[in-house]
């Protein structure tokens, strides 16, 4: 009897998807694809942002002749979303026709056509743009028997279903190539994700919009802590003491008052107990933010852990700290040495607060330009949406 249910439910998913699948095949046969039609999402439709985003609002600006549409789950907020932008449900009718009449299809991470109701026709493009730049954490081929037997399966499909994949430096390239099951075409011209980072007149605005909501002085030092997930699922490696740690961060900035921006990883959203990780007014909950590469812009420094915002964050010349309180015990593995990274890693929290006083900011920029020129070969030049449209218009159809 107990397993009456699970069963009823297991067997109801597969029927919708089969429906699902037929559904999308029907429309396919009297929606043709339309030129220069444009379909994105990210973090399995739940957020508006990443690479899709900085995408997306390149093409608004300098080719209007490009129509975008984006789709979100039910329940997702859209307030964020650029006007110009066309917003559909996932798993609609309208869905359906989007996707069947897209030539370009954009994401940020892995797709399942049989779980998307999607499956590619001769004149569509998909642009596979995941969600990282360097990585410090082993993905992909290098942890498959970590994985898991679906996402390997749905991993190797979509790389072989995808017409593009995109490059911000050196060891990126090489992790594509060798780690990706992919063997298609790279572009090495940066992530429009990290074109945020060369537009410092943006800056000001983001920070004045984000002073106002979140009731910020413009003097407030920004702090953000965005730790990476966990395959458990626990949130006890995000514990820290904040009142300890902003006594000395405030000590660093001689004075001036420090705000923490808490950002857990996407995964975790809807599945953790943030409120338990704040233990002072001075922190504020920003895992439900539109968009990470907005916080980190806005931000003075940034502490992690193995995420590799560590990387995007420091192109910005500022500086990052790593807390980590699991180093032996984290379960994927690393590309890199920690001694041989310019971030300063603790490995509780009475080395973090230390770090935090003895910082050098001198010798960390002299380690992070060596970093990246030596160590992964950086070529992000704050064009990388640019460059990725070109691309586009190039291949467009001819109707």
């Amino acid at each position: 009897m107990n397993n009456i249910g699970p069963a009823i439910a297991w067997g109801l998913n597969r029927f919708l998807k089969l429906f699902g699948n037929i559904a999308s095949a029907v429309v396919r046969c009297f929606v043709p694809v339309r030129r220069g039609r444009v379909v994105c999402w990210a973090y399995n439709y739940k957020q508006y942002g990443c690479n899709p985003r900085y995408l997306t609002e390149y093409l608004l600006d300098n080719h209007p002749e490009m129509e975008v549409i984006w789709v979100f789950r039910r329940g997702v907020d859209t307030s964020m979303v650029d006007k110009r932008v066309r917003c559909v449900r996932f798993r609609t009718l309208e869905y359906l026709k989007v996707m069947s009449s897209a030539e370009f299809l954009v994401t940020n991470s892995r797709t399942d056509p049989w779980h998307i109701y999607w499956h590619k026709t001769p004149n569509q493009k998909y642009l596979m743009l995941w969600h990282g730049g360097v990585a410090l954490k082993q993905i992909e081929r290098d942890v498959e028997h970590k994985l898991g037997f679906s996402y390997v399966k749905k991993a190797k499909k979509d790389s072989a279903i995808a017409n593009l994949m995109i490059s911000g430096c050196r060891m990126q390239s090489e992790l594509l190539k060798h780690s990706f099951w992919y063997s298609g075409e790279i572009l090495e011209r940066g992530i429009p994700r990290n074109d945020i980072f060369f537009n410092k007149a943006l800056h000001g605005v983001i920070r004045e919009r984000i002073n106002k909501q979140y009731n910020l002085s413009p003097n407030e030092r920004i702090v953000l802590y965005a730790p990476t997930f966990r395959r458990s699922g626990s949130i006890e490696p995000y514990r820290l003491d904040w009142s300890a740690v902003i006594t000395a961060l405030e000590r660093m900035y001689n004075g001036e008052p420090v705000t923490i921006f808490l950002r857990l990883h996407p995964n975790l959203i809807g599945k953790a107990d943030t409120m338990s990780l704040i233990n002072d007014n001075r922190v504020i909950d920003m895992t439900r933010y539109h968009d990470m590469q907005e916080l980190l812009c806005v931000s003075d420094m940034l502490i992690t852990d193995y995420s590799s915002s560590m990387f995007d964050f420091s192109m910005q010349r500022r500086p990052c700290l790593l807390y980590a309180t699991d180093v032996e015990q984290y379960d994927r593995g690393y590309y890199f040495r920690f001694d041989d990274m310019p971030f300063p890693l603790a490995r509780n929290q009475e080395q973090l607060i230390a770090n935090i006083s003895d910082f050098d900011n001198e010798r960390y920029l002299a380690n992070l330009d060596d970093f990246f020129t030596q160590r992964i070969g950086l070529f992000e030049d704050g064009h990388a949406a640019e460059a990725l449209a070109e691309w586009m218009q190039q291949r467009m159809i001819n109707q």
